[in-house]
């Protein structure tokens, strides 16, 4: 982020022509220290230094957190947060005129978990957001209309995604910044008359759109290792450093056995009021040494954002869970939710587990749903998530009594 913002600003100062710095979505990342004690407001404290003209909200924080922390995300950023497809969300707007450039956001509303949780939010129809937004930025001056999508290039769980949107914008929107996938896409992708572009993932590479005219082309270009680091960004981190110290020297309370993925695995069975609980080594929950606890060495320890959650399944379903759980080719798989990670072992609280019965089995969305790999998308279980409640929340819960 110090590398990009040094581009960019170099970019602003140099250039003869207006240009706009984009960006869309998941800024925030939990293997980030600060994103994930701030749960993602300090990266947007820290890319206010970037020179970003707007930014769309990925899925990476209200899928955890709620949409209650966009509120604070937005009140901290220099740049204006777009969202057109949520309502009613507090702190984004579903677009923005930036001089003669109309602007919107969309993002992944991931469809398929609507009846996992109370959101607390409608997820609109995409398609006639998008061209309700497109045609009252061109009502309000727009000369060039741009998609900020975190919808991903191609994603067949959702309803709508780069390539199928495209089509149904030509004439409405000139270009989508897409995110999400992570795809790298070095000149562009030509749909029709929309241009798409995808600049990869982790800040890697700096995405170029040249407007002149009629002419649109896209590039893009890899951050040069020995880019400067702007010191903007630096001295915004070690403000906010100061400010979560306090924060973290709070205790929690006494431990008399390591708080281990074990450990974490019974308090879920307790706080769900299950028969088993489960938790896997992969979602990052350190040991905590027996004794007293303070909030740094719990979030020092934890830095997974999986809610937990409560569901039915029969002995049989469960004991397949965990025989696929505790392969060793599945244990050493690294997938991106991950992180690069290894999934690990898959940690067991009660039992034993008998075929012929049906349990109340505690865990997270991870553990618990297809997503994570563990839970097989036909068994068609209903999980109860303690939603926007985090594991490492409900253990500091735990912890107090």
């Amino acid at each position: 982020m110090a590398q990009i913002a040094t581009i960019v600003k170099r970019e602003k100062a140099s250039a003869d022509h207006p240009i706009l710095y984009l960006d869309a979505g998941d800024i925030e990342e939990t293997t980030n220290r600060l994103s994930n004690l701030t749960k993602g407001t300090a990266m947007h404290r820290l890319f206010s230094h970037t020179g970003c003209d707007a930014a769309t909200v990925g899925n990476a924080c209200w899928l955890r957190y709620g949409t209650g922390i966009l509120a604070d995300h937005a009140h901290v950023a220099s740049y204006p947060l777009l969202l057109a497809n949520f309502a009613p969300v507090d702190g984004p707007v579903p677009s923005v005129l930036l001089g003669d450039v109309g602007v919107f956001g969309l993002t992944a509303p991931h469809q398929y978990m609507v009846g996992a949780v109370d959101w607390g939010f409608e997820r609109l129809d995409i398609l006639e957001q998008a061209v309700a937004c497109a045609r009252d930025l061109r009502a309000r001056g727009a000369e060039l209309v741009v998609l900020l999508s975190h919808l991903g290039l191609e994603d067949p769980t959702e309803p709508w995604d780069d390539r199928r949107i495209a089509p149904e914008l030509d004439g409405l929107v000139d270009v989508i910044v897409g995110a999400h996938t992570h795809d790298l896409l070095p000149e562009g992708e030509w749909i029709g008359r929309v241009l798409v572009a995808q600049a990869g993932d982790y800040g890697g590479h700096i995405g170029r759109i040249e407007i002149d005219g009629e002419s649109i082309a896209a590039t893009v270009e890899p951050v040069p290792d020995d880019t400067p680091h702007d010191p903007a960004i630096a001295g915004e981190a070690a403000r906010i450093d100061e400010e979560v110290a306090v924060f973290l020297a709070e205790p929690l309370g006494t431990i008399e056995r390591p708080l281990d993925p074990a450990f974490v695995a019974e308090i879920l069975r307790r706080r769900m009021n299950a028969d088993v609980g489960l938790f896997a080594d992969g979602l990052a929950i350190g040991v905590v040494p027996p004794g007293l606890v303070t909030r740094g060495a719990l979030y020092a320890a934890s830095e997974t954002g999986a809610n937990p959650g409560v569901t039915r399944m029969t002995g049989e379903q469960l004991l397949d869970l965990l025989a696929r759980g505790n392969d060793p080719d599945f244990q050493a798989q690294t997938p991106h939710a991950l992180r690069g990670r290894r999934r690990g072992t898959v940690h067991v609280a009660g039992g034993p587990i008998e075929p012929g019965r049906e349990y109340v089995v505690a865990g997270t969305d991870y553990e618990l749903e297809p997503h994570g790999g563990y839970a097989r998308a036909e068994w068609g279980l209903e999980t109860a998530s303690d939603f926007p409640v985090i594991v490492r929340e409900a253990i500091e819960e735990h912890l107090r009594g």
